[in-house]
């Protein structure tokens, strides 16, 4: 049996390997990523193949990846939601900064906002979802 980890605002608890837990949450991030595109595409019914896929997905990948680095994101175990909260936030910026950039693709503002709103919901809901169900587990365990 784990000991029980105390810290409030803490993911501990949620997967039982440290060296895991943030390969795993950089990954649970990745497939939000992925799911954006998709629904984006599915609601717009564009059928671009992969290449468009790909054009579209590859600036938030690397706006993510690297706002995650700069929060710290998977590497602390303090402030989960705000660290999660703020790496949204600059990721979309660095994203929508690379799409207007790099591919010369237009980028209307409620492309941002949508953008925004869905990532923030994803990825901060997995996360609590996660930190419910280790209490919930830590619960039925004792």
């Amino acid at each position: 049996m784990r000991p029980r980890d105390r810290r409030r605002g803490t993911l501990a608890g949620v997967t039982s390997d440290r060296v895991r837990r943030p390969v795993i949450a950089a990954a649970i991030d990745g497939v939000c990523l992925v799911v954006f595109v998709l629904l984006g595409r599915s609601s717009h019914g564009l059928n671009g193949g992969s290449n468009w896929f790909l054009t579209v997905l590859w600036p938030f990948v690397v706006g993510w990846y690297a706002a995650a680095l700069l929060t710290h994101l998977y590497r602390a175990a303090t402030h989960p939601w705000l660290r999660a909260a703020a790496t949204v936030t600059l990721g979309v910026v660095l994203a929508l900064l690379v799409r207007v950039t790099a591919t010369s693709r237009s980028t209307p503002v409620v492309f941002g906002v949508v953008a925004f709103s869905f990532l923030m919901l994803t990825t901060v809901g997995w996360r609590v979802a996660a930190r419910f169900a280790a209490r919930l587990r830590v619960r039925v365990s004792a």
